[in-house]
């Protein structure tokens, strides 16, 4: 187990070392990458902005909750674009071209290739903003969070990161039977996309929907309770079961499709 983590440990640094290199020669197109995501920063505030300046709470989240429940679903989703995004869209193309042949019979896990090889390291700018909106959000609702909630807010979202990398890459293995989607990272972004907002907007059923069984809630309204409400201990258990349970889903799934898979040239 421990080679296997140190093995898995220096092929990962190699990726990140090309990664680097590969940012350092498109500088121009970094800077641009960082501007753009900064902008669309500035439109979901100013989209708060304009909303709160018309109501005081939202189902019963007042706004400063909400720039914490923003930052905090941002954060998650900047983690998500640097770590996984860029790997996870190129599933579609590298079936259909033929690569995946070449990642299946490399001497690595096809899973952990497919997930860890590039870095988007422009969006390093989206997760420094994403903390200040997270900080403005603390100050601006009057939060005085302890340790225990900032370390089970962070442990919790770090769940919500896993859930989405499993409910991504779930949608991602549809590939092998539907390869000329190229929209599965459109499908994914859709779904995940409600996980903005608290899930008590959705009323009870839809709430528990989004909780249980496609568990959004996780990705940043949960997290943002503890910081909101203190840590309740069901949320820590219900955070790791469902993301245990969405990791293995994913592995196998990705098994059973790797295993049914005959190749771009058959």
């Amino acid at each position: 187990m421990t080679a296997a983590l140190r093995r898995y440990g220096r092929l990962y640094r190699v990726f990140a070392r090309n990664n680097v290199v590969r940012e350092l020669e498109f500088r121009a197109n970094f800077w641009a990458k960082v501007f753009t995501n900064l902008s669309w920063l500035l439109l979901n505030v100013l989209f708060l902005e304009v909303l709160f300046a018309n109501t005081r709470s939202i189902a019963g989240w007042r706004e400063g909750e909400v720039y914490v429940l923003l930052g905090t679903y941002m954060i998650t989703r900047a983690l998500m674009d640097i770590l996984f995004t860029p790997n996870l869209g190129q599933i579609p193309t590298m079936i259909r071209m033929g690569t995946m042949d070449f990642v299946l019979t490399k001497p690595v896990p096809s899973q952990f290739f497919v997930s860890a090889r590039y870095l988007s390291l422009d969006e390093i700018g989206s997760l420094v903003s994403a903390i200040a909106v997270l900080a403005y959000g603390v100050v601006k609702a009057g939060l005085t969070p302890s340790l225990g909630q900032f370390l089970a807010w962070g442990f919790l979202t770090l769940c919500g990161l896993a859930l989405f990398y499993a409910i991504q890459f779930l949608l991602m293995t549809l590939s092998f039977w539907l390869i000329r989607l190229d929209n599965l990272t459109h499908l994914a972004d859709i779904v995940v996309w409600n996980a903005r907002y608290p899930i008590d907007v959705f009323g009870r059923r839809l709430g528990l929907f989004f909780t249980y069984v496609l568990p959004l809630a996780f990705l940043a309204t949960v997290p943002t309770l503890a910081l909101k409400e203190g840590v309740k201990l069901w949320w820590l258990v219900a955070g790791t079961l469902l993301t245990l349970l969405f990791l293995q889903l994913a592995a196998r799934f990705w098994r059973y499709a790797t295993r049914v898979y005959t190749s771009a040239s058959s």
